[in-house]
This record gives C-alpha cells, sequence and structure tokens, in this order.
C-alpha cells in the first residue's frame, strides 16, 4: 500500500484537528474538548446517577484518564461530587449550574464544528460518510471487547 493512501494517519490528523478547533473554541470558557464532551454527556444525563466508572465505559476512557477529566471539571467549578444513596462506595457526579449555563454555548460550538466537518458534502454524502466510519470502526472493534458507541456533541 501506498503510505501516501494510509488511512490510519489520515483518521488520525483529522481527529487531532477536530480536538484542537474544539478546545479553541472552548477557551473563553475555560475548558477542552474532552471537558466539553463529558460535560455534555452530565447534562444530557442528570436525571439518573452518573459515576465516573460510567464515563469511562461511555467514552471508552481509563479511570485515570477520566479522574484527571473530573478533577479539572470539579476545580473549575462544573461538576460536584455526591455520595450514593443506594451505594455508600459509589461517587455520583452532578453538573453544577455553571456547566448548565454554559451547555447551549457548548452545544452550538461543537455544532459549528460538525459543519465544518461535512462543508461542501451533500446530504447523502454526509450519510455515505458516517456508514462508511461506522464500517471502519466496527472493523476495528471486531475480537475487541465490546464498548459503547462513542459520542461526539454535548
Amino acid at each position: 500500500m501506498n503510505p501516501e493512501q494510509a488511512l490510519g494517519p489520515r483518521i488520525k490528523r483529522i481527529s487531532t484537528a477536530i480536538d484542537r478547533k474544539r478546545t479553541r473554541d472552548l477557551e473563553d470558557l475555560d475548558l477542552t474538548s474532552s471537558q466539553g464532551m463529558v460535560l455534555g454527556y452530565l447534562v444530557r444525563s442528570r436525571e439518573r446517577r452518573i459515576s465516573p466508572g460510567d464515563i469511562g465505559r461511555h467514552f471508552g476512557l481509563s479511570h485515570p484518564t477520566v479522574t484527571g477529566i473530573l478533577q479539572r471539571l470539579e476545580a473549575k467549578g462544573f461538576v460536584a461530587y455526591a455520595d450514593d444513596p443506594a451505594d455508600r462506595r459509589r461517587k455520583n457526579v452532578a453538573v453544577t449550574e455553571r456547566a448548565l449555563d454554559c451547555h447551549a454555548r457548548i452545544r452550538e460550538r461543537f455544532a459549528e464544528t460538525e459543519a465544518r466537518l461535512t462543508e461542501g458534502l451533500s446530504e447523502a454524502q454526509r450519510e455515505q460518510l458516517l456508514a462508511l466510519l461506522d464500517r471502519v470502526l466496527q472493523n476495528m472493534d471486531a475480537g475487541c471487547a465490546s464498548r459503547p458507541k462513542e459520542e461526539t456533541t454535548p
């Protein structure tokens, strides 16, 4: 295979570019792309009890990575921990008013990135691209432990 046609490095460059743009777009909120994604998940899930382990499983992240993201979000006033009334060993993560106040802006900025990704593509091309990328992800997940589909929007 011609190295110029390799898919892996191209997908990695796209992923890095998305992460960089999202982080730049959230600078004024003092958030990174990863922090924005986790906050979006927590806001959408606020009616349920969510633990750090739930976040790790949802995004396919390691425990230390989730811990680091949550520590920074807590220090910035976006999340707080609470004891789980059903299991004293478990801590739940809840969003604060600050997170709720910022959520609409985070969604808007992530939506702008999504629109930019498919700029110039027809709806049919966009759907085809999504189907192809889903297939690539299935190929990579084949033989690996099952994991939830990663979300990219808050």
